[in-house]
């Protein structure tokens, strides 16, 4: 009788987890660094997850290398019915286009040139890459406070995150990289280059 009710305990704790793990890549990333328990799941069962989701039409992305993995909305040739969404379809602002690029780019410098994995930016440097591209002003405060409803709405979207007892410091999420490549950075530097030109003159 002890076995069986240890069989049944075990088989609803792994359900219980295996629930949790869907449900969490639902509603967004998964990252090595902050959900082990999941992460070391999802490695190991990430197979029969692929093909659980592929069922409601999601992909997995998942990097091991960089400590990642969330699901997208798989794309199917020649469908002119198109599946209804369970995945949102991110929809940027200029604004947050340009951070998007400005960090994807410092990420990349800082891959070339340092050894330590994470990229910590403050504060600072953020709202000195927005300034040139944003209009004069004669109100700086009210432009910084513009910069934060910024940082903060990239933190929400899981670009970045705050550094805790730094309040003006936050880390890149390497997830970034799976958003905007080295391509879409050419492209909107070129695009923007004719805009900064024109202010400087």
């Amino acid at each position: 009788m002890s076995d069986t009710l240890t069989s049944h305990a075990f088989s609803e704790q792994a359900q219980r987890d295996q629930s949790t793990l869907l449900i969490k890549l639902l509603k967004g990333p998964v990252y090595r660094a902050r959900h082990r328990d999941l992460w070391e799941q999802l490695l190991r069962d990430q197979q029969s997850i692929r093909d659980y989701f592929q069922h409601l039409g999601l992909g997995l992305t998942l990097d091991e290398a960089e400590g990642y993995a969330f699901m997208a909305q798989l794309q199917f040739e020649n469908d002119d019915a198109e599946l209804p969404r369970l995945i949102s379809r991110r929809s940027l602002t200029l604004a947050q286009t340009l951070l998007l690029v400005a960090l994807r780019k410092r990420l990349a410098e800082h891959d070339d040139e340092e050894s330590a994995p994470r990229l910590i930016v403050s504060r600072q440097e953020i709202y000195q890459w927005l300034q040139p591209y944003s209009p004069e002003v004669s109100n700086e405060l009210k432009q910084q406070r513009e910069y934060d409803a910024l940082i903060k709405k990239v933190i929400e979207m899981g670009f970045l995150s705050s550094i805790t007892n730094h309040p003006d410091d936050f880390e890149v999420q390497r997830i970034i990289k799976a958003f905007v490549n080295a391509e879409q950075i050419a492209e909107f530097s070129q695009l923007l280059t004719p805009q900064q030109e024109q202010k400087d003159d």
